[in-house]
């Protein structure tokens, strides 16, 4: 809440400030306009924009300027909005609230609401980005609205076609003079100083609504026609009225007045400037009449542009005169900085040399076989009869002899006393191309030519010539001058800079190791000694030792320099192919001490006057003594008076139009803080410097604070787009300039923030910190209970060595001994029939072979890996009854065996054979088939879903539950009734673990034992 009411404040000193420029703007403005008074409307500079520029048609209605500085302009075909970048389009298609693309008028509401007159949807509203249509109650104003007016107590009047006048107060409509007005269109409303409500109307002339009464002026009363297009006051509280047969004025104290001067023009719009000159706006042209002055001017045609059918005519901020027209678009007057002398007062446009002569006589050299003269502002002609091949005069040199020098591509010509001297090849020239004459301050000429080099010359003589290799580097000589000491600059075409000293040896610079292609049209020399040089490439600075380019600020026209000229207001100006640049000395200055990165240059072009922007390079342009620039261009002589141009040079307004995020606008009204979704690839920005001096001229500077280090370079473009930013917080800011030195580095400036993917956010990375350390702490509790596990396997696995030593040599141990013995017993007994000893001896061996052929079962299932095939139990089953039918008590026991004939089992058969042989072996052996009375041991096998369900029960003597958790120790027999190695359970519960499986057991002492097991299928290998 701080933070916003904060910035509230601070956009409100914002607009203070604001309305302060706009007041001090004002105030220059009316200065301005004083001057304009006193200027030619064909003196002002001229430009248009029509439907190939961006309008939607060349039929524009009006054209306005809000507060901000945008201009706004109604058609036929929607409504543009125009920054000095790019034309904005609004039509029924892009706004839902349009039913049709027709609008007549916009005006501004002090509430910051645009308000614009449609042609059938009646009153649209526009504000902070979003349409809506004006709703009233009362009387609904027609769909038809030809002109709004907002009155100075913020009524809205709305004049529309066939319907009349309606007033809108405080969101309700009612008509006025509905007697006089309900079936008739009002084309204009105004308000004068005094408070009266003026109307006009197309058949019944003018109303005028005061406190007490209503004023009406017709045909009957002094008007011409009924039919009134225009109203407007000038300074002095009149009220002009415009017709379709002249303009009027009316006062109360003199009435309605003709003004005569105007009689019988048809009248569409008018204007009073600062200088309370009107202009009007007619069907044929327009007129500026100051009745002060008593002046009257008209202009409808310049520069090919035709200035009819005016549908309306405003001032901006900046001085321009803007006029809309029903036939050719949009139109901008300013006052231009610029004149030119062009035909008929001289004999050609195309301005090869201007030379200013001692007598202060202004000589011209064309195209054309003669020579123009001009003293102020007569100009007179000298015919030249020599051949010059049709290619006119490069350069002139009056002498003070009265010998006019012309250099030619016939020759040197010499003009005096009326006889004219060609020197040329005939005489002994080296060439007959010459380019350029230069007289030095000892007296002698030198004539440089495009193919024979530099020629000094005296008294009718050819004193020495220069050429390549003979004290140049190339033929093509462009421009000769002399420095305060007496050297001799030459600069040429692909052969660099030459100096010629005053014994005459040169010495020759190059800005590249290989100047082909680069010319050096013109040499400024500098009272430092340094110099500024025009070429193909650009400017190029001397220091006296070297050559070194000098970077000028970025421009999309690439251009060609011509010559420089200094003035004496501290500037430097540059002639090119596209204008000419002006450019401050203490910027050069801070360029070459390196305090600015760029030279920054203002160009003067059409836009500011000149006839023709494309200057030529054929020799140079001249500062005269009065400090008068003259310009030798393909449009004529353009003159530019430094001392004119004024100094005070208005701050640019700068606006951020648009931000963009993936292509969807984002709403800029709010005050709080722009929120960007997360996922965004782009963000673009538009913005403007609202000038419309020379829009494609206005410069821009930006910086995203939170992402850019530094300011961009200056820039044309109006917009930037930045990609993949990242979360968090950023200003942008943008600066905007006219001509590269003034520049509003207050700007405009946009919050926002870039939100964060889920993964990017504080509370992500905590958790992610979280896990980790619950992963770590994971890992490490695994690790620790898994060393606890090895720790009691080996263990385990100790203590069962332990056993196994202890068991396997006394298992081993005792069939040997029992052997050993019974030979001892048999070789001392010779009654016994030995078959009785080696029937013992033979158990012995047997008890020893089941223990050795346990223990390899025991080792191969700790060893060896699972050998998964299928396996049918029915077979197996009986091979494993069969294996055990020999024992003592199988006869004695009832065999059940319920198991099917297909039933099989994918798994390991080797190990499966040691479970099913020890727990059937056991089931028989260990049974006490005299204790019962109908011994049995079943054997049960069944389908199962993951595999196959084994069940072995007896009814033998049972296991008491004290010895169930140890039976399947190592080496563990709970009774000593039978023998056993004590390894058999002991396997069949590794080998059950080892296949998946589980092992069950349900006995209980005198009621028999039950072993289940379950094994799944494994996978069967595929060879």
């Amino acid at each position: 809440m701080i933070l916003a009411h904060l910035f509230r404040q601070v956009t409100l000193i914002k607009r203070w400030v604001l309305l302060g420029v706009m007041l001090f703007a004002h105030m220059v403005y009316g200065q301005v306009n004083e001057y304009k008074a006193n200027m030619s409307l064909d003196d002002l500079s001229i430009n248009q924009w029509l439907a190939s520029d961006g309008l939607t048609s060349n039929n524009i209605t009006s054209v306005y300027q809000d507060s901000q500085g945008l201009l706004w302009i109604t058609s036929f075909n929607g409504v543009m909005i125009y920054d000095g970048e790019r034309f904005e389009v609004y039509d029924k298609n892009r706004v839902s609230v349009i039913d049709t693309d027709g609008f007549h008028c916009v005006i501004e509401h002090p509430d910051g609401r645009m308000l614009l007159g449609s042609q059938g949807s009646g009153i649209i509203a526009y504000q902070n980005g979003k349409w809506s249509r004006l709703v009233t109650e009362g009387e609904n104003v027609a769909k038809s609205v030809r002109d709004l007016m907002i009155a100075s107590n913020q009524d809205i009047y709305a004049g529309t076609d066939n319907f009349g006048l309606f007033r809108i107060r405080e969101g309700k409509s009612i008509p006025v003079l509905p007697e006089q007005l309900s079936n008739v269109t009002v084309k204009t409303i105004f308000e004068s100083k005094d408070g009266t409500i003026w109307i006009s109307t197309e058949g019944k002339g003018v109303y005028g609504i005061t406190a007490t009464d209503t004023l009406h002026f017709t045909i009957a009363n002094g008007l011409k026609s009924n039919t009134v297009n225009a109203l407007t006051g000038d300074q002095k509280g009149n009220v002009l009225i415009g017709s379709n047969a002249g303009l009027y004025k009316y006062t109360p104290k003199e009435g309605l007045k003709s003004i005569d001067e105007l009689s019988g023009i048809y009248v569409n719009c008018l204007f009073v400037d600062e200088s309370n000159s009107v202009w009007v706006g007619s069907e044929m042209g327009i007129f500026r009449y100051n009745e002060d002055l008593g002046s009257i001017q008209r202009i409808n045609s310049k520069k090919g542009i035709d200035l009819v059918r005016i549908s309306s005519l405003i001032a901006d901020y900046e001085n321009n005169i803007w006029a809309s027209s029903n036939r050719s678009g949009l139109i901008r007057f300013k006052e231009s900085l610029a004149t030119n002398i062009i035909r008929p007062s001289i004999s050609s446009d195309r301005i090869y040399t201007v030379h200013e002569s001692w007598n202060g006589k202004i000589y011209i050299g064309t195209d054309q076989s003669q020579i123009d003269v001009c003293e102020e502002s007569n100009c007179t002609t000298i015919p030249v009869s020599s051949n010059l091949f049709d290619n006119g005069i490069r350069d002139i040199y009056h002498d003070r002899d009265g010998s006019i020098w012309l250099a030619t591509y016939g020759g040197i010509v010499q003009i005096k006393d009326g006889i004219e001297m060609r020197y040329s090849i005939e005489t002994g020239m080296p060439a007959n191309n010459f380019r350029t004459v230069f007289k030095d301050s000892k007296g002698f000429f030198w004539f440089g030519s495009r193919s024979g080099g530099l020629v000094k010359f005296k008294d009718g003589e050819i004193v020495k010539h220069y050429a390549n290799n003979e004290g140049l580097e190339s033929n093509f000589v462009l421009s000769v001058t002399e420095s305060k000491h007496g050297e001799i600059y030459v600069g040429t075409h692909s052969g660099g800079l030459t100096i010629i000293d005053t014994l005459g040896v040169s010495h020759t610079y190059h800005l590249k190791a290989d100047d082909s292609g680069v010319l050096f049209f013109n040499v400024e020399l500098r009272e430092d000694g340094t110099a500024l040089i025009a070429s193909t490439v650009g400017l190029v600075y001397f220091d006296g030792q070297q050559l070194s380019q000098i970077k000028l600020q970025k421009d999309e026209r690439s251009r060609t320099y011509f010559d420089i000229l200094q003035d004496d207001l501290n500037s430097i100006w540059v002639t090119s192919n596209k204008g000419v640049l002006k450019i401050k000395k203490s910027n050069l200055e801070d360029y070459l001490n390196s305090k600015v990165a760029y030279l920054s240059y203002v160009v003067f072009d059409e836009n500011f006057g000149m006839n023709d922007e494309e200057c030529t390079g054929a020799t140079r342009a001249i500062k005269l003594k009065n400090g008068v620039l003259l310009i030798p261009t393909l449009g004529g002589v353009c003159r530019i008076d430094p001392s004119k141009l004024s100094t005070d040079m208005k701050m640019p307004r700068v606006k951020i139009r648009h931000v963009f995020a993936d292509q969807v606008s984002l709403d800029l009204s709010s005050d709080e803080r722009i929120e960007i979704e997360s996922g965004v690839n782009r963000v673009a920005f538009q913005f403007s410097t609202l000038s419309y001096l020379s829009p494609e001229r206005n410069l821009q500077r930006y910086k995203l604070e939170g992402f850019d280090k530094d300011w961009s370079e200056p820039s044309h473009a109006g917009e930037i787009e930045y990609t993949n930013l990242p979360p968090g917080n950023f200003v942008f800011r943008v600066m905007g300039s006219t001509d590269g030195y003034l520049w509003n580095e207050e700007g405009d400036e946009v919050s926002f923030k870039v939100l964060p993917e889920f993964y990017e956010t504080l509370w992500f990375y905590l958790l992610l910190v979280l896990a980790a350390v619950t992963l770590f702490l994971g890992i490490y509790k695994w690790r620790m209970n898994f060393i606890h596990k090895q720790n009691i396997e080996l263990r385990k696995v100790n203590a069962e060595l332990d056993r196994f030593v202890y068991s396997a040599s006394h298992e081993m141990r005792s069939p040997l001994s029992s052997i050993l013995g019974l030979v001892q017993i048999a070789r001392s007994d010779t009654d016994t029939d030995v078959s009785f000893y080696l029937t013992h001896i033979e158990k012995s061996v047997m008890r020893l072979d089941s223990f050795i052929k346990d223990i390899i079962d025991y080792s191969r299932n700790a060893r060896l890996g699972i050998q998964s095939q299928t396996v049918k139990l029915h077979p197996l089953i009986g091979e494993i009854i069969e294996g055990i039918s020999y024992t003592d008590n199988f006869a004695l026991i009832r065999c059940e065996i319920d198991v099917p004939e297909d039933l099989a089992l994918n798994t390991d058969m080797g190990r499966l054979k040691i479970v099913l042989s020890n727990l059937i072996t056991n089931a028989f052996k260990h049974h006490a088939p005299t204790d019962v009375e109908d011994p049995f041991v079943q054997i049960t096998m069944f389908k199962t879903e993951r595999g196959v369900s084994i069940r072995i029960a007896d009814n033998g003597p049972g296991i008491d539950k004290k010895y169930q958790r140890d039976i399947y120790k190592m080496f563990y027999r709970a009774t000593t009734k039978t023998e056993g190695s004590g390894l058999g359970l002991y396997m069949v519960d590794e080998i059950v673990t080892k296949l998946y499986g589980q092992l069950k057991l349900d006995s209980e002492p005198e009621h028999g034992s039950i072993f289940t097991v379950h094994l799944p299928d494994l996978p069967v290998p595929k060879f």
